[in-house]
């Protein structure tokens, strides 16, 4: 455009320049040849005007077609600054602390237990429940739900929960000293770790390693944890190359009855939690699906995390998960505190009233 502008000015200049020579040696000259010329100016002033919008028209062509290059650099640089190569991030399990009525209910209600998913007491030999059993264990295909009685080996009490995520590097094995691969290089989350082992034959195995931000009196914890292949080599006495969460619970789950795994979690967060939580999730790239004010809808790997900050509870918790069933099912199922309503393949457990109880 500018160079446009400078040539056609060039082309004026030079012809004022004519212009003037020719009026100067021509003063005396007749009516007649004043108005040829003054033609010959409005013509050459015509020619000079198209070219310059043929110049302009070019130049601005050539601008509306070019724009797509800076747009690939920026998003490369985007990529280069951010990071691309993140960790993969899948829900492995979850677990929640109920009531003593919640607890014996759920034990002992056969007809429930024979249809919705399979119960036992974990590891290592994975044991039907028993009723002085204080932790039980219900197993889908690539998840599990742990559910702690009130006087749990842990200690731990009532209406606080947990949600532990499987991470995985791209071309890289377990070892001792992986790390997780975040968006951005963070000091202030997920920077403790802890190695847990389980013992197999009276012989203690390395099952993962555990990255979480320590978080003193919260209520609801979370962690992310590299799992150790050999461990499944261990515990089913044959060789694994690589963890899977449905190599694990492939003894223990049953496809024959409704529980397939979990698709939704539903949280209501003290401000620090909320703030703890969705920070962990996007550092390691999980997406934001939706946003209504400051409840979030972030993909959490294969499951959705729908999270909402409150001022006015005491203690974050998890209010309601859906379940993914493998058969179609109507039923409301009333296990103590705990409502688990079934519509389609659909199963939704819901815990509000269980919290309201331990208020």
């Amino acid at each position: 455009m500018k160079k446009a502008i400078i040539f056609t000015l060039l082309i004026l200049s030079s012809c004022n320049y004519i212009r003037k020579n020719q009026n100067d040696s021509r003063e005396n000259k007749s009516l007649t040849k004043k108005i040829s010329y003054h033609s010959f100016n409005m013509l050459l002033g015509r020619i000079i005007l198209c070219m310059l919008c043929c110049f302009t028209f070019i130049s601005c062509h050539k601008q509306t077609r070019e724009p797509k290059e800076p747009s690939i650099i920026d998003r490369e640089k985007i990529d280069a600054a951010f990071g691309d190569d993140v960790s993969k991030l899948l829900l492995d399990h979850l677990y929640i602390v109920v009531d003593s009525i919640t607890y014996k209910k759920l034990i002992q209600n056969n007809q429930w237990k024979n249809t919705y998913a399979t119960l036992d007491l974990g590891l290592p030999d994975f044991a039907p429940i028993h009723e002085k059993a204080s932790i039980c264990y219900l197993r889908g295909h690539h998840h599990y739900i742990e559910i702690l009685g009130p006087k749990n080996s842990y200690n731990e009490p009532i209406g606080k929960s947990g949600i532990g995520f499987s991470l995985k590097n791209k071309n890289e094995h377990f070892h001792l000293g992986v790390k997780p691969k975040l968006k951005t290089a963070v000091d202030s989350f997920l920077y403790a770790t802890e190695t847990v082992n389980m013992p197999i034959r009276n012989i203690e195995n390395l099952w993962f390693k555990a990255f979480y931000t320590p978080s003193p009196g919260t209520a609801l914890h979370t962690w992310y944890g590299f799992y150790n292949p050999a461990f499944l080599d261990s515990l089913y006495k044959k060789p694994y190359t690589m963890y899977k969460r449905e190599a694990f619970l492939q003894p223990t789950y049953s496809d024959q009855k409704l529980f397939n795994g979990i698709k939704e979690i539903h949280l209501s967060c003290t401000i620090d939690d909320y703030r703890r939580i969705v920070q962990e999730l996007k550092y390691l790239g999980c997406k934001l699906l939706d946003r209504n004010g400051d409840k979030l809808t972030i993909a959490g790997g294969d499951v959705k995390i729908h999270i909402e900050p409150s001022t006015k509870i005491e203690y974050s918790k998890i209010t309601q998960i859906i379940c993914r069933l493998n058969n179609k099912d109507n039923s409301i199922t009333q296990l103590g505190n705990i409502t688990i309503t079934n519509q389609g393949t659909e199963s939704t457990w819901n815990f509000n009233e269980l919290h309201k109880k331990n208020l």
